[in-house]
Parts: C-alpha cells; sequence; structure tokens
C-alpha cells in the first residue's frame, strides 16, 4: 500500500510538471464590432448610378468610383460630390485601383473578363484578361495592388477566388471560403493585409495577404460593392441605393 502511493505521488508530479501546449487546432476568434461604427452616409446622386468600385487617389486627395452602368470613372470628394470624370471605352466596370503613383488606372470589366489599364486622363493603355469564371454573371469584380506592384483580381463566385498578377501574369490563386460571394478588395499597406467586402454576405473581413482571417464586421445592408480606406475611415459604397457609407477603421 505505501509501495502504490508513492507511485501515485510521482504520476501527480509528472502531470503538473506537464507544459499547456497551445491548441494548434483551435479557431482564431476575429476581433469584435468594437471601433467599427458607422459615422456618415452620402448619397452620391444621379450620374453614379450603380457604384461597384472603390479607390483612393493620395496625389489629389479624392476617391475614384466606376459603375456598372456607365464608362465614365468618376472622381469624387469625402461626402460623395463628383468633382471629375475620366473618359473610358470599358464595358462593365465593376473594380478600379491605381498605381503607387497614382498615374495609372486599373479596372475590372466582369463581362468581358478583361484588366484593362488606363492613363489618369483616360488613355487605353492595355488590356489582359482573366479567364476563371464559370458563369459571366458572376466574374471579375474588385482589384488593388500591393507595394510591390502585384495586382489582385477577385472573381466574384463560381469560384471565389484571388488571382494574382505580376506584369500581367498570373502567380498564385487561391478560394475564399468564408463568404457567399467576394465583391470588392482594398490593400492596406499600413499592415501588409487585405480588406474584402462582400454583398451577400453583408460583411467586411480582413485578412492577411496568405489569407489568414483576422477580422469579421457585419454591415447593416447588403450589395456594398466597393470599399476603401483612408486613414481612419472605411468607406463602402452600395449599388442598390447609389450611397456611401463611412465607418470608423477598427
Amino acid at each position: 500500500m505505501k509501495y502504490f502511493s508513492v507511485v501515485i505521488i510521482i504520476i501527480l508530479s509528472l502531470a503538473g510538471c506537464r507544459r499547456n501546449e497551445p491548441d494548434t487546432n483551435a479557431p482564431v476568434n476575429p476581433p469584435s464590432a468594437k471601433g467599427f461604427q458607422l459615422l456618415q452616409v452620402f448619397n452620391l446622386g444621379s450620374p453614379i448610378v450603380e457604384p461597384s468600385g472603390l479607390v483612393y487617389n493620395s496625389k489629389k486627395n479624392c476617391l475614384l468610383v466606376v459603375s456598372d452602368e456607365r464608362t465614365d470613372i468618376f472622381e469624387i470628394d469625402f461626402e460623395g460630390r463628383v468633382t471629375g470624370t475620366i473618359p473610358t471605352d470599358g464595358d462593365d466596370l465593376e473594380g478600379i485601383t491605381l498605381s503607387p503613383g497614382c498615374d495609372t488606372i486599373y479596372v475590372t470589366e466582369e463581362t468581358r473578363q478583361l484588366v484593362t489599364a488606363y492613363r489618369y486622363n483616360g488613355q487605353k493603355l492595355f488590356s489582359f484578361p482573366v479567364n476563371v469564371a464559370a458563369n459571366p454573371a458572376h466574374a471579375l469584380e474588385g482589384i488593388t495592388i500591393d507595394s510591390n506592384g502585384d495586382l489582385f483580381v477577385l472573381n466574384e463566385r463560381d469560384p471565389r477566388m484571388i488571382l494574382q498578377f505580376r506584369n500581367n501574369t498570373e502567380t498564385g490563386r487561391r478560394l475564399i471560403e468564408n463568404l457567399l460571394d467576394i465583391s470588392d478588395i482594398f490593400y492596406d499597406k499600413t499592415d501588409d493585409s487585405f480588406w474584402i467586402v462582400s454583398d451577400e454576405s453583408a460583411s467586411l473581413i480582413k485578412t492577411t495577404k496568405a489569407g489568414a482571417l483576422t477580422g469579421q464586421w457585419n454591415l447593416s445592408f447588403d450589395k456594398g460593392e466597393g470599399v476603401a480606406i483612408v486613414n481612419d475611415r472605411i468607406y463602402i459604397v452600395r449599388d442598390s441605393d447609389s450611397k456611401m457609407y463611412v465607418y470608423s477603421k477598427p
């Protein structure tokens, strides 16, 4: 009996010394909605019907927005007022981004499944195809550019996919699993991350460039089609009511 008690004590001592290893399979819980608050809503007006993509021009301190109903690219201020237009020969424009120097505009054309580049005055430079969609009605949507000059293009669904391009050549692709569709993407150079808005899921997510989810926030509306971040503000355009929603950046 004494020998048995000694054995039990030894076993308990070893158990107490065992390290508490982290659970590598535990889910990563994204941050709460704290800090993500709706601040203002602006009407974009009749010129911009069904806004579908948004980007910040740091050189002119304005936003650029495209509409799948218009071929022009619109310059707007931070309250949604049109301050200028850039003519294009594009069709069904869904996404827009700018080169780091803000002198080249890249847009996605959903129906034709093209990425097209323009000078800031509207002069067309080139196009290249992105033929990945199983359904042309749910094809190319958002586009963004990172600090290396690589383009990242969204295919809305069937499949929900991000494709990476360097010098117009595809260098990678990955599926997005946690949303019903994907509408626009913004590269955040402050921490080398992506912000992605979903129309059907009515949500905004933040991921690493490798795809790890780091944040998810519910929106009070669906049809969010474009997203851009300027300092501590997140701007989201909604195509069904032609409005721009401004949130605090969490």
